[in-house]
């Protein structure tokens, strides 16, 4: 039996480090009540961030006001999530955001009709490596304070939704 014993604590390790991958997939490590503010972020120009600095996107995919990204497409594009009233400051409008429901967990934070997300690649402040990605069948995109595409920066920089 003893020789099985490192193989358990193998699994027990690998089943731990997928759950907080996944953990880190969906918006946990800010479960509590999300911020929406504005930056600078180089060869984007002023963008609407969380308040650690981590760009937001939409998916020009989703139609107003509803998202459509879930699965394996959430686990690369983790939806912005936020427990109670969101806020806003630097330049964001209230007014323009919102929350809608979603069937995989808290409500999700929407802007100027955009539901948003992050990029699990980006990893810090000012990160944007997700700026015109296309990926799961449409481009992924920052947004302006005033709620406007941001494609500066974009490989797919003629595109308008």
């Amino acid at each position: 039996m003893a020789p099985d014993r490192p193989r358990r604590w193998a699994a027990v390790a690998t089943a731990g480090l997928l759950a907080s991958g996944c953990a880190f997939a969906t918006n946990s490590q800010d479960p509590g009540r999300q911020q929406v503010t504005s930056a600078a972020v180089p060869k984007l120009g002023r963008i609407i961030v969380d308040d650690k600095g981590r760009t937001l996107y939409l998916f020009a995919a989703d139609p107003p006001n509803r998202s459509t990204c879930f699965g394996a497409c959430a686990s690369i594009w983790p939806p912005a999530t936020t427990q109670g009233r969101p806020g806003t400051s630097g330049g964001t409008q209230a007014a323009m955001l919102t929350t809608i429901a979603r069937s995989d967990g808290p409500r999700q934070l929407v802007y100027a009709g955009h539901p948003l997300y992050y990029y699990q690649a980006d990893t810090g402040r000012g990160d944007a490596q997700g700026q015109g990605i296309t990926q799961f069948g449409a481009p992924w995109f920052a947004l302006t304070p005033q709620g406007r595409i941001q494609t500066t920066g974009s490989a797919h920089g003629g595109f308008q939704p």
